[in-house]
């Protein structure tokens, strides 16, 4: 539980193209305000040929959940794993790690539907994979995916840095999906904040206190931002000892990647994409 982005895309490419691409990504993440970006990773690499460094840990990077439509009607996820990924990982203390890259899969996988049964006053019960084998199209032939995503509430936790911190964290990730698709690929997303769509950050910080059961403000440069939507809200944050080292990590930065992602909502004369 707790306030997170999904996030996903494809791209029709063969490999030597798709490891440009990742490159790119991952220089474009070392731009923005992190506080730290990996080197970029290779999973199952074809042939054993690793262009990147070799990624051997048992936590798996790049598999995808898909939905499928049942014939009862119900929906259910269907895991494909990977045939080969690279990736890196970014991270704001407190978020959980942003994994970030191409991976492939196989074009179709033997999946075994979930058996769902009613009891006598209607309970369903759902056994997961004790259903029917059954073959299953992913629609992947030929093509590099991501799927994605990253809890960024509790970067907002004191101990972290207060709102400043999952400022950080929640827009240096949306700034970085908006330069991928600046770029041209296409990406979908799924924000529980919905800042995706709407970029108000005074409407992210509410949800935010929502979230948290709480309502609280952010601090420093940022304050502007709340006087332009023309709310004042207490920023506790400031009495922290080590504010002036939140302010030291960039929060100047955050406030202009909020300027500029609100912009960017403007010039699109849209809301923005929220995928599904």
């Amino acid at each position: 539980m707790g306030l997170t982005l999904h996030y996903q895309w494809k791209i029709k490419t063969k490999l030597p193209r798709a490891r440009r691409i990742v490159q790119r990504m991952h220089a474009l993440a070392q731009e923005l305000p992190f506080d730290s970006v990996s080197k970029i990773y290779e999973q199952d690499a074809p042939k054993g040929e690793f262009h990147f460094e070799e990624y051997d840990h048992p936590w798996r990077q790049g598999d995808l959940y898909i939905t499928r439509k049942r014939s009862d009607g119900e929906s259910e996820s269907v895991h494909v794993e990977a045939t080969h990924a690279m990736f890196f990982i970014a991270r704001v203390e407190g978020a959980e790690t942003m994994a970030i890259g191409l991976a492939s899969h196989p074009p179709v996988v033997i999946h075994n539907e979930a058996q769902i049964e009613h009891d006598e006053q209607g309970i369903e019960t759902t056994y997961i994979g004790a259903g029917d084998p059954i073959e299953f199209p992913t629609r992947r032939r030929g093509y590099y995916s991501w799927q994605s995503f990253c809890k960024t509430q509790y970067a907002g936790n004191p101990q972290y840095g207060g709102e400043a911190n999952f400022l950080k964290a929640h827009l240096s990730l949306i700034e970085l999906l908006d330069q991928f698709r600046a770029r041209g690929l296409r990406v979908r997303c799924l924000d529980d904040s919905e800042y995706y769509k709407h970029r108000d950050v005074n409407r992210l910080l509410k949800t935010l206190g929502k979230w948290n059961g709480l309502i609280a403000g952010f601090a420093g440069q940022l304050g502007d931002l709340l006087k332009a939507e023309g709310l004042t809200m207490e920023a506790p944050i400031k009495d922290r000892p080590d504010f002036e080292h939140l302010e030291a990590k960039g929060v100047h930065l955050i406030k202009k990647m909020a300027e500029n992602q609100r912009g960017r909502k403007k010039n699109r004369g849209e809301d923005g994409e929220q995928g599904k």
